[in-house]
């Protein structure tokens, strides 16, 4: 069984996020941190991990309220017809990340995350992305009551095709 821990909002726990983020995705994981203590001042920001039997973090997810203005609500808008944004993004929680370190995949933890971090919320819908081609994390998505709300999308900046996908909550 897998236990799930609330993330506390502190430079340590940003670390081992961060460098958590890094094995998973080889990127800067100074610029991840940088935006993980920016999302943790996000209105209902709220995290989740879990650690292995020596107290290793092997996974961890994170979001907040979905608000007009934030820089990546923006993205999704400008990707959005109008009445998509309505249909998902107001009263919406944005799933901001979800890590599972590779050695610890399909044992259930992603799936443990999600459902802590969904848990409990007064947003009528959620709302995430992630690449076109990340099979394994689309099936754990798609497995969990998510549909697809627009692919590809583009993001700025970034040349490989993202999906949007949402999940009702209420």
């Amino acid at each position: 069984m897998v236990q799930v821990k609330k993330i506390k909002v502190n430079e340590a726990m940003f670390d081992r996020c961060a460098s958590l983020y890094y094995k998973v995705w080889q990127m800067d994981l100074r610029a991840f941190k940088e935006r993980m203590m920016k999302h943790a001042t996000y209105e209902g920001f709220r995290g989740f991990y879990v650690t292995n039997s020596t107290r290793h973090l092997v996974g961890f997810a994170y979001g907040y309220t979905s608000l007009s203005g934030q820089y990546y609500r923006k993205l999704l808008e400008s990707a959005l017809t109008e009445q998509d944004i309505q249909q998902w993004l107001e009263d919406c929680f944005e799933v901001a990340e979800l890590a599972v370190h590779p050695m610890y995949r399909r044992k259930g933890i992603g799936r443990a995350l999600l459902e802590q971090l969904l848990d409990g919320l007064g947003h009528k819908t959620a709302i995430l992305t992630t690449q076109l081609n990340n099979i394994p994390a689309r099936t754990l998505y798609e497995l969990n009551s998510w549909v697809i709300v627009k692919e590809p999308f583009y993001p700025i900046d970034i040349k490989d095709p993202f999906v949007i996908m949402g999940k009702l909550l209420k």
